[in-house]
């Protein structure tokens, strides 16, 4: 292999590399986030949760049960790459772990939702309905940060320290402060939001949706912003699960090379990503205890396997929610 090709090569990877790179950063800034809000913990703060209630007329405790042993389970085996000894073995486990911490956060929320007599199977609507409570102020400030509005007219909100993008910003630009990671989840909520709208003109290209027709009554190949507006009207509050969505998407398709091949910190991106995955199970489980009460939560954990919990659900429980 000849000098210049090796550089061609080293090259591609290192453009490969960068949508990792950059997921890294958006993750850390998200865990950085939720760290920094001294009052992520003190729900009684939040008037919804002051004001919880079962709404289900129908609610069936076992299947809450089921529901929060499932999400447990999937936590626990996220959290045994951390317990390998390996470092090599953070960066191979994303295969697995992208999935895992989506669906450990799904679940919970989906045991939570029961309680409210709105749970479904989809996981489109199910984001939708966290993305309106996020909106109407049912969770703690830590995780209530969204993007709204058209194309090209993103507004951002619960992002206090976030104005505008500076100048030299780029989404590999180092976290040092508060600033710099509600300014990367700015950025992360402003792509989400991006591919959820092109995610739509696919769909609606694959249906020939003739709203988007030209006058040859071919659908177009160029969107006006009229027409990227007709998308975006769809489109609801992005929020930190629509992110976590993203994340598991990719878990489907050959980007996870990309992760492995990667020059990142495994071992600080799988614990920032778990972290996010601990807190809003934390949330989701004090929301269920508090309209189950402590009794009826107790025995859902105490029923589950012990060992596999002590250091998630039920440290969780006795730090943050016993009352």
């Amino acid at each position: 292999m000849g000098f210049l090709e090796s550089i061609r090569i080293a090259e591609e990877k290192r453009k490969k590399a960068i949508p990792s790179q950059v997921f890294f950063n958006h993750f850390f800034a998200i865990y950085y986030h939720l760290q920094a809000d001294s009052d992520r913990f003190k729900l009684k703060k939040v008037e919804y949760y002051n004001n919880l209630k079962i709404k289900n007329t129908d609610f069936d405790l076992n299947k809450c049960r089921k529901l929060l042993w499932n999400s447990w389970s999937t936590e626990y085996a996220y959290n045994l790459a951390s317990t390998a000894g390996n470092a090599d073995y953070y960066k191979y486990a994303l295969h697995w772990n992208f999935p895992q911490a989506y669906y450990s956060i799904y679940l919970a929320m989906i045991a939570f939702h029961e309680t409210q007599g709105i749970a479904n199977e989809q996981h489109e609507k199910s984001i939708k309905l966290f993305g309106n409570s996020v909106k109407d102020n049912h969770y703690p400030s830590a995780i209530s940060f969204y993007a709204s509005g058209l194309h090209k007219e993103f507004e951002y909100s619960e992002l206090p320290t976030f104005t505008k993008f500076p100048e030299a910003f780029t989404a590999l630009s180092r976290i040092d402060s508060v600033e710099d990671a509600q300014t990367q989840i700015a950025s992360f909520l402003k792509s989400t939001r991006k591919k959820n709208a092109e995610n739509k003109r696919y769909r609606a290209q694959k249906s020939n949706d003739n709203r988007f027709h030209n006058q040859k009554g071919e659908f177009r190949k160029s969107f006006r912003k009229n027409h990227w507006d007709l998308i975006y009207k769809t489109i609801p509050e992005t929020t930190v699960l629509n992110m976590i969505y993203r994340l598991r998407i990719k878990a489907n398709y050959h980007d996870i090379e990309t992760f492995v091949n990667a020059d990142i910190d495994f071992k600080t991106f799988h614990e920032s990503l778990g972290g996010i995955v601990d807190y809003l199970n934390f949330v989701h489980e004090a929301y269920i205890c508090k309209v189950i009460g402590n009794t009826e939560y107790e025995q859902i954990l105490n029923g589950f396997n012990g060992h596999m919990n002590e250091e998630t659900a039920l440290r969780r429980y006795n730090e943050f929610i016993k009352s």
